[in-house]
């Protein structure tokens, strides 16, 4: 089965924070022509490394894969504006294995 994308709304990487557990990652969605929005997901390096066992994404593309999950699974405005990346496992049962998937699918 082929993953949903969530590539419907454009998402742009703005930050990229790495701290001792993890990342921080800031995104802004565009909604709208009007209306965009930020929403801020921490992954965790147990996340990065459940979804990429090689260390071949980098960690940005992997939490990218993750919004696009996220944008895929819920309507935008419904996304919270901060989040963890391991959310996503509660919102799509087999999101251990579309994340791999989206990673390959749009490399960046």
């Amino acid at each position: 089965m082929t993953p949903p994308s969530g590539d419907a709304v454009p998402l742009h990487l703005v930050e990229e924070v790495e701290a001792d557990d993890g990342w921080t990652f800031r995104f802004t969605i565009d909604i709208d022509e009007d209306h965009s929005r930020t929403i801020e997901i921490r992954m965790a390096w147990v996340d990065y490394n459940l979804w990429c066992p090689s260390g071949s994404a980098r960690p940005s593309d992997v939490s990218h894969a993750v919004m696009r999950l996220f944008l895929a699974s819920l309507p935008p405005e419904s996304v919270p504006a901060r989040l963890d990346a391991a959310r996503i496992r509660r919102l799509v049962s087999d999101a251990d294995a579309q994340v791999p998937t989206l990673i390959q699918a749009h490399p960046r």
